[in-house]
């Protein structure tokens, strides 16, 4: 169970602007630590770090206006000059929305090759969760990929870990076209009868990639978690493997651990591993790779994942 140690957030409310990196502690795991902050309905949610740039002042910000009533996108905010799209997390995960005034905090997100602010209450707490404190929420929630139990100020409460990829898909919807048109410019891949294990726990970057796969022309297996993957290779001869691509943040088994236990059985040494994810900052991308990974490629973009398979799978 993950315990919340204390408001941080509440130590910088004096502050213009509150820098994400003081609330994190320089001694936790980024692939492990989250965001936790409140929805209108009072319900916690959470998104991990690694995703997010900082934290920002709501009222502070200069905003135009979108006068398109129906669109996710409330506005766009200057931001360090750059021109930002913001939108009201509420509103997205279908939240009753409250007044203007009651929302205190932009989070500043940043992957996927995009960049845009989540408009909320305020931050709870910076907390270390673990994959096996996670569950999986995917099929009771569409946005949401797990949800798991925090102690907050005393209190056991439930906190959904919300599905950032289907909310990047759901605010810039060209994503979907641009992916569909990058399908279309890739050729098969030619003379590989091994297959490719990849797993992954958002079911609408698994139904990209098995596109993806199709298109390729390539064998494949899916897994929706590293562990599901992992405990499937006793029925796999090593022999039939041809590349592993796994996400990070996974409830049974992260990709951390995935890779440290292909990387310590030695029959799997000739066999490279992307890491597919959004969570990836310069310095976790070094270290993915002393860890064992080969390439690590973000999400979303099926043009580059496709180069990688390329570059990567054995024959």
């Amino acid at each position: 169970m993950a315990e919340a140690t204390k408001n941080q957030a509440s130590y910088y409310e004096e502050e213009d602007e509150l820098d994400l990196v003081k609330l994190v502690s320089t001694s936790a795991n980024d692939a492990n630590q989250y965001v936790v902050f409140s929805g209108s309905n009072g319900e916690l949610y959470a998104k991990n770090v690694s995703k997010l740039e900082e934290l920002l002042v709501y009222k502070d910000l200069k905003i135009a206006k979108n006068s398109d009533k129906k669109s996710l996108i409330i506005g766009t905010a200057d931001i360090r000059g750059r021109m930002t799209t913001l939108v009201n997390f509420d509103e997205w995960m279908g939240n009753e929305v409250l007044d203007d005034d009651a929302y205190e905090l932009v989070v500043l997100a940043s992957y996927g090759g995009h960049r845009f602010g989540m408009i909320i209450q305020s931050v709870e707490n910076i907390v270390t969760i673990e994959s096996e404190e996670m569950t999986d929420n995917s099929n009771d929630n569409p946005k949401s990929t797990f949800i798991t139990r925090l102690t907050m100020q005393g209190q056991e409460r439930l906190c959904t870990i919300f599905d950032s990829d289907k909310m990047l898909l759901d605010i810039f919807d060209d994503i979907d076209d641009k992916s569909k048109d990058a399908l279309e410019r890739i050729k098969s891949v030619k003379n590989v009868e091994k297959k490719i294990l990849f797993c992954d726990d958002s079911r609408f970057v698994r139904k990209m990639v098995e596109d993806l796969f199709i298109k390729l022309d390539i064998k494949y297996e899916i897994y929706d978690d590293g562990k599901d993957l992992f405990e499937d290779l006793d029925n796999i001869d090593v022999s039939e493997i041809g590349l592993f691509i796994t996400d990070l943040e996974m409830p049974g088994m992260g990709g951390r651990e995935l890779m440290e236990k292909l990387r310590s059985d030695e029959k799997y040494d000739d066999i490279h591993i992307i890491v597919h994810t959004n969570m990836a900052n310069d310095a976790m991308e070094d270290a993915l790779k002393d860890q064992g990974a080969n390439s690590v490629i973000g999400k979303i973009n099926m043009l580059q994942l496709g180069e990688a398979i390329r570059e990567h799978i054995r024959s």
